[in-house]
Parts: C-alpha cells; structure tokens; sequence
C-alpha cells in the first residue's frame, strides 16, 4: 500500500489519514463479505430444501424425485461457479493474480459476448442489439476478463426483467456524464428497459451483488463504470470507459 507521504513519520495528520483510508478500505471489505455470505447462502438453503424432500419422501413421484435432483444439482453449480468467481476477485485485490492486458479488437469481443448470452436472452424473451463498431478500434484490456465483465452486466440486466438490453460504442461526449469524456477512452454504453424481474427456479446471485462484483472487476481492468440511469434504477444506463490502446 502506498502509504500518504508527510515531512515527518510522526506527523499526526499524516498517520491520521493513513488510518482513515485502512478503515474504510476494512469497513468496505466487511460490508462485502457479509453480502458474499448471504448471496451463496440463498442457493445452499435450497440445495438443503430441495434434499429435505427427497429424504422425507415426500415427492409425489419418481419424475418429482429427479427434478429436484436436478434442481439441487444446477444450485451445487452455481455456488461452485461464484466461490470461483470470489476466489479469483480476491486474488486480484490480493495482487496474486494479474490480468494480462494487450491491445484487443473490441467488434470481435462484443461479437463474441453477444454470442454468450444469446440463448439466456431468447430464454428471457429479451432483444439484445449491438449497435455498429469499428473494425480498427482497439482497446487495452484482458479480453477473458472483459468479456466476463460484460457478460455478468447483461445477465444483472436480465435478471431484473429487461425486455431490451443495447450495447453502443461511441467516441464522442456523454451528455448526462459528470465529466467530460477522456480521449484516451473508449466509451461503451450498457442499456436496459425496465421489467418485471423473474423469479428463477434455482437461486442466483442478486443483480445488486453482480454490481458490486462487476465494479470491483473493472477497477482491476483500468475500467471506469459509471451509473448514468435514473435516480430509482441506475443501472439501467451504464457507462464503461475502456482504456484505449496505444499504438
């Protein structure tokens, strides 16, 4: 950590600093631990239910046995997918793993996350658009870890019911931005309609945690995430800010 720099060690205002930042950044850990505990909670309470009613005999018949199986089988995968998922976050906040960030095409990359979610939204009764990118415009970044970003944005955007999820790149100023746009930035706009959010059949992590999960990722990817939506639902407009790459 680098630690804020005084005339003197023992400067009171400099180690009064240094105890605030350590005390935000320990409060800002807690709060998300707690959140981790209870998003992998909700699918573990359901596995435990789901056998509860196997083991009781109480399913009304085979097939019901084996659809709970099933149930029970797809909420395992799921705690298993997002424990990789908080493993491999706190690796990166830990330093112990490091994107490997390279000039990458950003069409093929949008290309190929629309691809992902393709059936998750035909599922959903969602359109995904992804509006026109240059062919030559390449951003600086870990293309996996984009992608993955990308993806867990969409699929928070689903999870809430939007019946119209846009991807547009542009290069020019944001209108309803704080600031304005940086040049050695490429700016990719994620927007949703409003729905009704869908209750799934297994448990999956919140759309609110996915935001939280989605901007500690970015940090790490030199990304800035900026909510531009209505006071009520801010995600419905997001904002990412790619680092350009340099020739």
């Amino acid at each position: 950590m680098d630690y804020p720099q005084g005339q003197d060690i023992n400067d009171l205002a400099t180690l009064q600093l240094t105890y605030d930042r350590l005390l935000q950044q320990t409060q800002h850990q807690a709060s998300f631990l707690g959140t981790a505990s209870h998003e992998l909670r909700s699918p573990i309470n359901q596995i435990i239910s789901l056998h509860q009613l196997i083991l009781e005999d109480l399913c009304e018949s085979p097939a019901e046995e084996r659809e709970f199986i099933a149930q029970a089988n797809q909420a395992i995968q799921t705690v298993l997918k997002n424990l990789d998922l908080l493993i491999t976050l706190s690796k990166l906040d830990m330093g112990s793993l490091q994107p490997r960030l390279s000039p990458t095409a950003l069409e093929p990359l949008l290309t190929h996350v629309q691809r992902l979610v393709e059936m998750q939204c035909i599922n959903r009764y969602c359109r995904l658009s992804l509006g026109p990118v240059e062919a030559a415009l390449d951003v600086q970044t870990d293309p996996t870890w984009l992608e993955q970003l990308l993806v867990m944005l969409i699929e928070a955007a689903l999870a809430q019911g939007s019946a119209q999820i846009s991807l547009t790149v542009t290069d020019g100023a944001i209108d309803d931005a704080p600031e304005p746009a940086n040049p050695a930035e490429v700016t990719l706009h994620l927007e949703s309609t409003p729905g009704d959010a869908p209750s799934p059949a297994v448990a999956v992590l919140s759309p609110e945690f996915r935001y939280q999960l989605a901007a500690r990722m970015a940090t790490h990817l030199g990304v800035t995430l900026t909510p531009l939506g209505p006071k009520a639902a801010p995600h419905r407009h997001l904002c990412l800010g790619l680092p350009r790459a340099t020739p």
